[in-house]
């Protein structure tokens, strides 16, 4: 017997863009995007209506829904929680939340092609010197976790001179000015995508890691992190 695809409508409006993307099977199907800044709001849903058309799909053909949850933007992410929810619900299907700085690492890596490295430092700007950010090996373990972190002159202290890093992320370009560690290299260019969730999104709809769709919250701005010494 034909395996029973899985239908993934997976959201990314953490960063500025608003993306979407059908996941079938853990393979990206169908993907529509608008890169113009903060649109979520007027463009997500017809933006999604176009996707399943563009799939050949329906409302009805769809497994469970996936946003990109944060950090990021405080707008994005409300905007994608409150329609995720609505669309599950309406639908009663389940909700997956994927994290931000996990799917930029798997964006970095699949669609950018940047491999060589030992450890990959996703980065979205907040506000000043300031940027969401953790730290990850080339296979997506988390070894370094941030509420925010914000850039100063100790910012090296975090990189072990033996090891290459790599910056991205529209956050990135603020590390220019302070970094003095010849292993890390800033990448420039990168735009999030929802594509970057498919895997990861069927990964947890095949091991029912799902979220309570009543009580979800995307992770908004927490409490500042300083490398400041005392």
């Amino acid at each position: 017997m034909p395996e029973t695809p899985s239908y993934i409508l997976c959201i990314e409006t953490a960063n500025a863009i608003t993306s979407v993307a059908i996941s079938k099977n853990g393979e990206c199907l169908a993907v529509k995007e608008v890169l113009e800044s903060n649109k979520a709001a007027d463009k997500l849903h017809v933006l999604i209506a176009d996707l399943l058309a563009t799939a050949g799909l329906s409302f009805a053909d769809l497994n469970a829904v996936a946003i990109s949850a944060g950090p990021g933007s405080y707008t994005g992410l409300r905007i994608a929680a409150a329609a995720a929810k609505g669309y599950c619900f309406s639908l009663d299907i389940p909700l997956i939340s994927i994290s931000t700085l996990e799917a930029m690492v798997e964006g970095i890596q699949t669609r950018y092609n940047q491999l060589g490295f030992d450890e990959f430092v996703p980065m979205i700007d907040a506000r000043r010197m300031e940027v969401f950010t953790s730290f990850y090996t080339k296979e997506k373990e988390l070894i370094k976790s941030f509420t925010s972190l914000i850039l100063d002159d100790t910012f090296g202290d975090l990189l072990d001179k033996n090891r290459k890093y790599l910056l991205f992320g529209n956050g990135a370009e603020k590390a220019t000015d302070i970094l003095k560690n010849d292993k890390a290299t800033l990448f420039s260019g990168f735009i999030p995508s929802a594509q970057d969730l498919c895997s990861m999104a069927d990964a947890s709809f095949q091991n029912e890691k799902f979220e309570d769709v009543a009580y979800f919250e995307p992770h908004y701005l927490k409490a500042f992190f300083s490398t400041q010494k005392n």
